[in-house]
């Protein structure tokens, strides 16, 4: 596959996965601008937030595996499009939450919906570009959660200072937010195709070309496992796993937190929540960018995911310990998120490699077990917030948490390389 054809795939393809990432990341996380007003106005203290936080991930992990399997007999064309659009009607029902309880439901189903989202895309991506490019396209991807943000922030902001009708200005985010992610999966229907020989944007040489090296990339590589049963009993897959554990946790304790810690601080307007907000995300994604890059450049994986790990850990240890200097502070979780999406881009080129070249439902296996944290640190935060009065005790719990993560890393760089020798 030559540079130009890798660019056309990138754009075809890639670049409309990373919107509806964008989208399904808008949609999970505009709830931590939300509350800054919808808690008081349904009754939600920071416990039952926590709670409500959490239990979108309930869903989240337990239609992983199903939603592989749906994938695999439907094709991704209609499970990309039929995911993108549940979620979006659940996301603007959101508008019309009244109750905690209908709060609790609502984010339960759509973790149901978003379940295998991310997941597939993985698996999607790799059947469109071989492993010299994996780490660039997936970051590419996964660049949607920082954009997302950025974007997101100042827009939830903007949206949550306007008043239409005597509506609640929370309710029109959701409401807005979630039309506009209907459209996107009516029109992902005619945006994506099952696989490469389907897409009508392609030559017959550019389409034989991609599936050449796709091919050629998997008998060069080494064995990997053609069944989920086989390839959850290789130890790479739970290496990989505890890892993904680790970035998750600390991703998404940025992703719902970091608004009302802003706001803990002393700022109150909304809109500078928001842009204030966006600052660790631009970091985030400048980390994939700069990271996914040298490690395709190098063909280096585990350095530059053991690396940047250690670097976000010791960036989270000194905003905890700081957190009193508001700016400061603020700065090292910039310093933390240039880690953290450093690590996040070179991660999913070493699963793909190993355990799920064949299977979707290996790399779904990775993502539920490293998303297990999501049900559970939202809800430690909530409850220690609310204890302690600060955001002190759980960014030094994440700080150790990240530095175990990369001591992960040493095992599963020993076993991929065995495996490699012996191929």
């Amino acid at each position: 596959m030559d540079l130009g054809l890798y660019r056309k795939v990138m754009a075809r393809v890639v670049a409309p996965l990373t919107v509806g990432i964008i989208l399904s990341s808008l949609d999970r996380v505009n709830v931590s601008f939300a509350a800054l007003q919808m808690n008081a106005d349904i009754g939600l203290d920071p416990k039952a937030y926590g709670f409500g936080v959490g239990i979108f991930f309930v869903g989240y992990l337990l239609f992983q595996l199903p939603s592989a399997e749906v994938l695999k007999r439907i094709g991704p064309r209609r499970w990309i499009a039929g995911s993108v659009i549940g979620w979006g009607l659940v996301a603007t029902a959101m508008a019309a939450l009244q109750t905690p309880t209908h709060f609790y439901v609502l984010r339960f189903l759509l973790g149901v919906f978003e379940s295998g989202f991310a997941p597939g895309v993985v698996w999607y991506v790799s059947q469109w570009l071989p492993q010299r490019y994996r780490a660039r396209a997936i970051a590419g991807t996964l660049l949607a959660i920082p954009i997302s943000v950025i974007i997101g922030g100042p827009l939830c902001g903007a949206l949550m200072k306007l008043e239409i009708g005597g509506l609640a200005s929370w309710r029109l985010m959701f409401a807005v937010e979630g039309g506009i992610t209907v459209l996107a999966g009516i029109a992902a229907l005619f945006l994506f195709v099952d696989r490469p020989a389907d897409a009508r944007w392609l030559k017959p040489d550019e389409r034989r070309a991609i599936e050449d090296a796709i091919a050629a990339d998997r008998t060069s590589t080494v064995r990997t496992n053609a069944s989920l049963s086989e390839a959850l009993r290789d130890p790479i897959l739970w290496l990989a796993a505890g890892v993904w554990f680790v970035l998750i946790t600390g991703a998404n304790a940025i992703i719902f937190w970091l608004p009302i810690a802003i706001k803990s601080l002393g700022v109150a307007d909304p809109l500078q929540v928001g842009v204030l907000s966006a600052l660790p995300w631009i970091a985030i994604g400048t980390g994939m960018v700069v990271n996914a890059r040298h490690s395709d450049r190098t063909g280096e994986r585990y350095g530059h995911l053991g690396w940047p790990m250690v670097v976000a850990a010791a960036a989270m240890l000194t905003a905890a310990a700081i957190l009193s200097n508001g700016p400061l502070a603020l700065l090292a979780l910039v310093i933390a998120g240039f880690g953290l999406g450093g690590a996040q881009s070179v991660f999913w080129s070493i699963p793909t490699r190993y355990v799920g070249a064949r299977n979707p439902g290996a790399i779904a296996a990775i993502n539920l077990c490293g998303n297990l944290s999501s049900t559970v640190a939202p809800i430690l935060i909530g409850w220690s917030v609310a204890t302690t009065g600060s955001v002190a005790v759980p960014v030094y719990a994440l700080s150790l948490i990240t530095i175990a993560g990369a001591a992960l890393v040493l095992p599963l760089r020993r076993l991929a390389l065995a495996r490699e020798a012996a191929r």
